[in-house]
């Protein structure tokens, strides 16, 4: 099976909950960072944000089997159809740890 990154994008109010959801479903090695969304609809943007033109989020990225992504994006409509989560799916060609390095040799 493929495996793809999955990328979500949540507001910063459904962070923690998204995260122990993520977590208690047996989805662990997520990775969160906060990032800013431009270009959404002004009439989702508070005052503040329609002046700086952009609106604070949380982005959370998961290596997984193509279809268990497809799955938890199907569980992620049902729970959390009001939360307003963005989300993409892009292929992995490549992942894993990276081993230590040992002393170069000369």
């Amino acid at each position: 099976m493929n495996s793809c990154l999955l990328t979500l994008i949540a507001t910063p109010e459904v962070e923690e909950r998204l995260v122990d959801w993520l977590l208690d479903s047996g989805h662990d090695g997520v990775t969160t960072s906060t990032c800013q969304g431009h270009g959404v609809r002004t009439d989702q943007l508070s005052i503040a944000e329609q002046v700086v033109g952009r609106q604070r989020r949380v982005a959370f990225w998961i290596v997984m089997p193509e279809d268990v992504a497809m799955e938890l994006v199907a569980k992620l409509e049902v729970t959390f159809s009001q939360a307003g989560l963005h989300h993409w799916l892009s292929p992995v060609l490549s992942s894993g740890p990276i081993p230590s390095s040992h002393a170069p040799s000369e």
